[in-house]
């Protein structure tokens, strides 16, 4: 697929699963090869075949390394993919247990694999027109965690879902880290796998994450989790916590309303509409801040007041 677009339905994305990051790699090459527009030209079928080289793996993932052992270490995480399975959470309190794929084509003299998708997990990667998360393969490529390049996903989900904020009680985010049956104890999970992804995705995305948590008793059950665009950081509380009233100072400028006006994110509505224009904004500047791109228009630049003539 052309820029390495990964899309997946939001129920993939929240999924439980276990994964190396080798693997996680692997599999994210792989979906990017899918054109998941519900009109493509070409049908997408459990016979459609994915082929990987060592190559490609390079070029995406190994840019400062040889990687003398490339085709192995390909081979190896193939074998573990082909193993690894998928659980989904379904409607009516149905669940859905897979795998990612049925079937490896190893070729070692052109040093590549092609893949088979299984055929339940299909329709999570294709036919998507609503509830889907999508992001270029590059904006992952530096993570050097699974569980970071998970927690990067579903923060651009919630971010596509308008929230900015999301609490989920550890169990839950466990479960979706697939490390449910490890870190018995809150500090080695808040060590080996919150912080630590949490760090990365500040350090090598284009996000900013915080994280709080809640105490019942003497244990911890939940955590909350804060991110935000990096572009928006002057617009931050003292906590590093994304201002609302800040982004509303913004929307209320009637200067930002004459300039961006014709925002190509504006319903017809919110083009015609002043309190309507005010609700949109809300939202498109916390997920699209660098589409505020005009020249000395930035969305901080009206955080100053209006300078009268």
């Amino acid at each position: 697929m052309e820029n390495n677009l990964v899309t997946q339905s939001n129920d993939l994305v929240s999924a439980s699963y276990i994964m190396s990051v080798s693997e996680k790699e692997l599999l994210l090459a792989c979906i990017s090869k899918i054109d998941s527009r519900p009109n493509r030209p070409t049908e997408v079928t459990k016979q459609t075949k994915f082929t990987i080289s060592v190559n490609t793996m390079k070029e995406l993932f190994y840019k400062e390394t040889t990687r003398d052992n490339a085709y192995r270490d390909l081979k190896k995480s193939a074998d573990r993919l082909f193993e690894r399975e998928v659980t989904i959470k379904l409607e009516d309190n149905q669940t859905l247990r897979t795998r990612f794929v049925s079937g490896v084509l190893f070729d070692p003299n052109q040093a590549q694999i092609t893949v088979t998708f299984a055929e339940d997990i299909l329709p999570y990667l294709t036919e998507l027109s609503v509830n889907f998360t999508k992001y270029r393969l590059h904006e992952v490529a530096e993570l050097s965690s699974v569980h970071s390049i998970r927690l990067y996903e579903l923060i651009v989900m919630w971010t596509n879902q308008f929230k900015y904020s999301k609490e989920l009680d550890l169990a839950d985010f466990k479960e979706i880290m697939g490390v449910q049956n490890k870190y018995k104890q809150f500090g080695q999970l808040r060590q080996f796998v919150i912080d630590r992804a949490i760090e990365e995705v500040n350090q090598k995305t284009n996000y900013k994450v915080s994280v709080s948590y809640k105490k019942v008793g003497r244990s911890f059950t939940s955590l909350n989790l804060s991110f935000h665009k990096k572009t928006l950081d002057k617009m931050t509380n003292n906590d590093g916590v994304l201002s609302q009233d800040k982004i509303k100072s913004i929307v209320n400028n009637p200067q930002f309303m004459n300039d961006y006006n014709d925002h190509p994110s504006l319903s017809y509505q919110g083009k015609m509409d002043t309190e309507e224009f005010k609700r949109e904004m809300m939202h498109i500047i916390q997920k699209e801040p660098e589409s505020f791109n005009k020249k000395n228009k930035g969305v901080d630049s009206y955080l100053a007041p209006i300078k009268q003539g």
